[in-house]
């Protein structure tokens, strides 16, 4: 209600009429602010009633609008299946669920949904979109990631008629783990004066783009021998290369001899393998078992005296 003092009556009183929101795109809506009864001590204007007072014609202006929108349009995931994760929202309450279509993922680095859904009950808060990093195996670096997101499809025709580029894409570094790196197994046992051999094994930490070559020598060859290097390649870098060490016979009573097999130079096309030196692999540390023993033989005699 309005009261018009009698001092105001040719001068008026202000009504102000205040919209509300209601999130939901109706257009502009015609509405009035209807007139009631008129009361007053003055008998003259206490016989009014709403009927002789105009009612007053308002427009509510629509102020919601079909969008999308995303909470960031970057993140980060590692090889190691770390995640990153993004919210799509709506500019305003849908009629009917919205359906948001995402691709173009490269396969080698991530992996997501295909569509995710918003709801007229979840407009507001949103739908999260999760992706996750994937494993690779080679030293390519931070990869960058582009992915698409499209309206596919919804019975709100306002927001099916929303283009491509009306939703934000997001960009997903996936954080490579990779790294140059030689594994060296300890030796099986120790060889022997006799012959005797044991092994070692290596593989790589990631995949090669070309063979690797790694040195290999013996730090006291009159105790045991090695082949002077071992090639892994980009089909077999995860697998075990046995290398054999071979024991020498020396002939002296010396007991059992420490000697170690020693790692040398890295050699590879793969430029991230071709920086590795000796000090980046491992050596192998190996027991050599004496065979000998002190004594005298003394043959049989060659025949009789007389």
């Amino acid at each position: 209600s309005v009261v018009i003092p009698v001092a105001s009556w040719d001068t008026g009183i202000i009504v102000t009429v205040t919209g509300v929101d209601d999130f939901i795109i109706d257009g502009d809506i015609n509405y009035s602010l209807i007139t009631g009864n008129v009361t007053s001590t003055d008998t003259n204007y206490n016989a009014l009633n709403g009927g002789d007072v105009a009612n007053v014609a308002v427009t509510n202006n629509d102020n919601d609008v079909a969008g999308v929108n995303v909470n960031t349009t970057t993140g980060t995931t590692t090889e190691a299946g770390g995640t990153a994760t993004f919210i799509y929202t709506l500019t305003s309450q849908p009629t009917a669920n919205v359906v948001l279509e995402v691709d173009q993922y490269d396969n080698t680095e991530t992996s997501g949904p295909s569509i995710i859904t918003i709801t007229p009950s979840n407009w507001n808060t949103g739908v999260p979109l999760t992706i996750t990093g994937l494993d690779d195996d080679t030293i390519d670096g931070d990869i960058d990631d582009d992915i698409r997101v499209r309206i596919d499809n919804s019975a709100d025709s306002d927001y099916d008629s929303l283009n491509n580029g009306d939703v934000p894409d997001v960009v997903v570094t996936n954080l490579d783990d990779d790294v140059a790196g030689v594994n060296v197994s300890v030796i099986s046992g120790n060889t022997t004066e006799a012959g005797g051999t044991a092994t070692f094994t290596i593989t790589l930490e990631s995949q090669p783009t070309n063979n690797v070559t790694i040195a290999l020598s013996s730090s006291d060859t009159s105790e045991g021998t090695v082949a002077a290097s071992v090639v892994k390649t980009p089909a077999n870098w995860n697998l075990a290369t046995a290398v054999t060490v071979t024991g020498v016979d020396d002939a002296e009573v010396d007991g059992d001899v420490a000697y170690t097999i020693v790692t040398g130079n890295v050699t590879s096309g793969d430029a991230n393998y071709n920086a590795l030196n000796g000090g980046d692999v491992g050596n192998v540390a190996v027991i050599n078992t004496d065979n000998d023993a002190l004594g005298v033989n003394i043959s049989p005699i060659s025949g009789n005296t007389t």
